[in-house]
């Protein structure tokens, strides 16, 4: 499979093109501005995803509920996610900033690689003529400009020890969650059921018949898992770089 298709450089470059010039331009309006005023552009993000969330389960209970729109992907992190990191005031709120933007910064990463992974060229096709297209590269596009907007309105002061931690557990227990319920339910959730990239995917087929089926799976959820975590730590890091390269003042959460 391809990681980029035509359709996604002919969309995902223009959208991140306007994204980065809509981040700027905030930047330079609201930059002196307060935390709690520079948070504003995220609230609204996260709302817009949470109502797009709740468009796309009404329409798959009307047409009849696919087990796929269960929210175990990687990117369902975001609907409930995102509106904490907007919202949530709490003594943890450090960590569930630092969380959610490494999060966001793995997502933004992956989709940067490998577009074609996160949606299929046909989504784009069909933006204006089906919901679910329509929810899909507009869902995983505005994960994108809230981490832009993280990053260039400086919501969040990275304190590394903690955070760390923090990541690392909850994208462990993500995999354990997503990775049970692929098994269950025998549904693609996150990767953990199959492999949508073919040359791996025929890897894990050929091993089913030397060890086993059982053994096989197990070996390929492990690698999926170490995965996931790996690619989110490393995210996080270069979040950091780019934090540290774009910093024009500190101010604590």
């Amino acid at each position: 499979m391809e990681l980029w298709t035509a359709e996604h450089t002919r969309t995902l470059l223009p959208a991140l093109a306007a994204m980065l010039l809509f981040t700027f331009i905030l930047r330079k309006l609201l930059g002196g501005k307060s935390h709690r005023v520079r948070m504003i552009p995220l609230k609204v993000v996260a709302c817009i995803l949470v109502v797009l969330e709740i468009g796309k389960q009404g329409l798959s209970l009307y047409r009849g509920y696919d087990l796929y729109n269960l929210p175990f992907h990687f990117c369902s992190l975001f609907i409930f996610a995102m509106p904490v990191m907007a919202f949530y005031k709490g003594r943890n709120q450090q960590h569930v900033y630092g969380v959610v933007t490494a999060l966001s910064a793995a997502m933004t990463l992956l989709l940067l690689i490998y577009p074609n992974l996160i949606y299929g060229a046909g989504s784009v096709t069909r933006y204006f003529k089906d919901y679910m297209s329509f929810h899909t590269v507009t869902f995983h596009n505005l994960v994108m400009l809230a981490f832009l907007l993280i990053l260039g309105l400086e919501l969040h002061e990275p304190a590394p020890r903690g955070e760390v931690r923090c990541l690392l557990l909850f994208t462990l227990v993500f995999c354990i969650v997503a990775a049970t319920m692929s098994q269950l339910l025998k549904t693609n959730y996150a990767g953990f059921y199959s492999c949508n990239v073919p040359v791996f995917e025929t890897v894990r087929l050929a091993l089913q018949p030397v060890i086993g089926s059982v053994l096989a799976q197990a070996v390929y959820v492990s690698v999926v898992a170490v995965l996931h975590i790996a690619f989110t730590y490393g995210a996080y890091w270069l979040y950091r770089l780019l934090r540290y390269m774009t910093a024009t003042h500190k101010q604590a959460v």
